[in-house]
């Protein structure tokens, strides 16, 4: 890609980047301080290549990674609660529970559906460890704001010529 296309794709980012923490500010969600996960899924999505055509499976499957968050922290608790050392309840759960995730989405049936993303799925794992399972919501929907502004990121090369101009899309180029 041309410098100038990089170059202008970049202000693209940079811009509605900057456009997207001033509103996630102005809302309730600033409140719980987890803006930052905002950019644990937005390279999830804009550096896995995802197509606009796929953001429904990457949301579901961060909705999805979510609940098996939560599922993880709950066996660790379990294990811990009836007296495992937390290291050692920690590890045989993610060993156990990451492979039965992993099995279950990589192979058909599940595979072949909207519940197939399992980077995203890891990413909002990792957000729910981060909050101690707590936050859920604001988490969910900050990991969901994340994947909306690298959609719109992406979009933004509609509005780029081949050689890096401004255009609007469906114009000739």
């Amino acid at each position: 890609m041309p410098v100038k296309y990089l170059v202008n794709w970049a202000i693209w980012i940079g811009g509605l980047s900057g456009v997207y923490v001033f509103i996630y500010l102005q809302t309730p969600l600033a409140q719980y301080g987890v803006i930052w996960m905002t950019f644990v899924a937005l390279p999830i999505y804009f550096n896995g290549g995802a197509k606009p055509e796929e953001f429904v499976s990457y949301v579901l499957s961060m909705v999805v990674g979510v609940a098996w968050g939560l599922f993880y922290l709950w066996c660790i608790e379990k294990l811990a609660g009836a007296g495992m050392r937390g290291d050692i309840a920690t590890a045989l759960v993610v060993g156990v529970v990451c492979s039965a995730q992993c099995a279950v989405h990589f192979i058909p049936p599940l595979a072949k559906t909207y519940l197939r993303v399992v980077p995203i799925m890891f990413g909002a794992i990792s957000m729910c460890f981060s909050q101690g399972g707590g936050k859920v919501i604001p988490v969910t929907l900050t990991l969901l704001g994340g994947l909306t502004l690298a959609l719109v990121c992406g979009l933004g090369t509609r509005f780029l010529t081949p050689e890096g101009g401004w255009t609007l899309p469906g114009s000739r180029r």
